[in-house]
């Protein structure tokens, strides 16, 4: 019965987590500057195609997988603007687009961080530039590696296909790639969560408690993300009820679905290393137990 009183504690401390911390309201700020900073970002990244070839090319297919996440609604407002923008662009770069989508990014990392404070119970102590360093550097980070991954995403599987060609297996080659893809993009956003919860708490982190939240966050997601689709598909009425906006407030909503699971991420992380030995106690910035606890009010 043991097991079963760790799970209820557990579970009780996930529900303590969400309430006292207020993921809900932090993943609502979340959703909104990822809505703010998406076109942006993609008036950014369309000039982009006349300098990396392999982008331009891979526009349809980064389409095709963003299908597999997204809800229809979302994607009837997002495929034809990145559309209309590769088609229009000019091979120079928007600093206009990529200061607003830089800045919005920024703010939404920079609330992250915040919430991931109050999930280890611990008062920001890093210089102000630094937290700002931080979350700029985290956000331009973020954005070129979604673009080089991509990039050679793509060139691997032109080059790999070539060589199918001349062994002729391409068609085993192709089936192969259908399938490898999707463990690539799941360890990608593993990798992006991971990374998160290592660099943006104030607290010494080791690999091993950051490892639950990013892979229980990301199959959550991607649960999430297919029940929402299929929702929305089958049930959902937003054009109806929201009219014009249908779209946009389905995307909306999936945002806050994104934001509110890195979140519980960061919690789930936070409460697995306080009850596990070896672990760093509430309110500690660090595994040697020199940080000054913090009140239990402010936990």
């Amino acid at each position: 019965m043991s097991w079963f009183v760790s799970t209820w504690r557990f579970l009780k401390r996930v529900y303590e987590g969400y309430d006292n911390h207020a993921v809900g309201d932090s993943a609502a700020t979340l959703g909104y500057y990822f809505l703010f900073s998406l076109f942006p970002f993609l008036f950014f990244l369309a000039p982009l195609t006349a300098f990396i070839p392999q982008v331009g090319g891979s526009i349809q297919r980064l389409l095709h997988t963003a299908h597999a996440f997204l809800p229809p609604q979302a994607m009837a407002i997002i495929e034809p603007y990145l559309l209309d923008l590769v088609a229009a662009a000019h091979p120079h770069l928007p600093t206009l687009g990529l200061a607003i989508a830089i800045y919005s990014g920024s703010r939404g990392i920079n609330a992250v961080r915040i919430a991931f404070n109050r999930a280890y119970a611990v008062k920001e102590s890093r210089p102000f530039w630094k937290t700002e360093l931080l979350a700029y550097g985290i956000t331009v980070g973020g954005g070129l590696l979604l673009l080089v991954g991509v990039a050679a995403l793509v060139a691997g599987g032109s080059v790999g296909l070539w060589a199918a060609r001349h062994l002729y297996l391409d068609r085993a080659f192709v089936a192969v790639l259908v399938w490898i893809r999707w463990p690539i993009i799941i360890l990608a956003i593993m990798l992006g969560a991971g990374l998160c919860y290592y660099l943006l708490p104030d607290v010494k982190q080791r690999f091993r408690f950051i490892v639950p939240g990013a892979a229980i966050g990301t199959l959550a997601w991607l649960i999430a993300s297919w029940g929402f689709e299929t929702y929305v598909s089958d049930f959902g009425r937003y054009n109806i009820t929201y009219g014009s906006i249908g779209g946009v407030v389905v995307l909306l909503t999936w945002f806050y679905i994104t934001g509110f699971i890195l979140l519980m991420g960061g919690e789930v992380n936070a409460i697995i290393e306080t009850m596990s030995p070896g672990g760093k106690a509430i309110g500690e910035r660090s595994f040697a137990g020199t940080d000054v606890r913090l009140k239990p009010e402010i936990l």
